[in-house]
């Protein structure tokens, strides 16, 4: 018995020692911070983002403006100056001139479809044929003949010596109905030292116009109205009617 309380007493100074010296836990609180810990990473509104892209791409913005557009000549315009300058609006336009019966009918069949009511009259006059792409200015058949000779070699064969012209030994390189396509032959005989020009080309005849009565004096009528399908018409011209004229 007495072995016994021995025993006892030394187990619980045995669990004294251990629950004050082994077994001490330390609140969270009570623990110092580590040194080399990195703090968070710092929040970014969605409005910051737009302001840091536009500042980024502003020497790009500035850079676009700076840019010139090149240079490209215009096409030749369908009206004249002088057939659009006017002391006082028109209240009958006359549309063409058209070559043949057909054009004039297709183009009387648009102006019914837009709500017009036009008249049809024939007439001699000039008809627009075409950009008429010449060389002018050489001094002598002997230079004519020789330029002809330096285009063949060049690939460009479909060049006329023209008899009798005036001015004379005039070269013509061919009539287009599209202004860029003359300006690629100006360029090609430009490049081998000649000096082109382009110029409407023209033939007499008899033309058909058409007559319309405007709804509103000054009125314009829509020449898209026969730019449209296979058979468009590519060139117009629109003018007083004879009878305002001869008023």
């Amino acid at each position: 018995m007495r072995t016994f309380c021995l025993l006892l007493i030394l187990t619980n100074a045995l669990f004294f020692v251990w629950a004050q010296l082994i077994d001490v836990q330390v609140s969270s609180l009570d623990r110092a911070a580590s040194s080399d810990a990195a703090p968070p990473a710092r929040i970014v509104l969605a409005r910051e983002i737009p302001q840091k892209e536009e500042e980024a791409e502003a020497p790009a913005a500035e850079a676009i403006r700076d840019v010139v557009p090149p240079s490209v000549a215009p096409l030749q315009s369908q009206t004249t100056p002088e057939q659009v300058a006017r002391t006082e609006p028109l209240a009958c336009t006359s549309v063409g001139p058209f070559a043949d019966l057909p054009q004039a009918a297709q183009a009387q069949a648009a102006l019914r479809s837009a709500g017009y009511q036009p008249r049809q009259r024939l007439e001699q006059g000039e008809l627009w044929v075409g950009y008429w792409v010449s060389v002018q200015n050489l001094g002598s058949r002997a230079a004519a003949e020789a330029a002809v000779k330096t285009l063949a070699d060049e690939g460009i064969t479909d060049v006329y010596l023209m008899p009798g012209s005036d001015p004379p030994n005039v070269l013509s390189l061919g009539v287009f109905s599209d202004y860029q396509r003359a300006q690629r032959r100006a360029a090609e005989v430009r490049a081998l030292g000649l000096e082109p020009r382009i110029e409407d080309r023209k033939r007499p005849g008899a033309i058909y116009w058409i007559d319309v009565d405007l709804p509103e004096p000054g009125q314009q009528i829509d020449i898209s109205l026969f730019q449209t399908g296979a058979g468009k018409i590519m060139r117009l011209e629109m003018r007083a009617c004879p009878e305002e004229r001869s008023g």
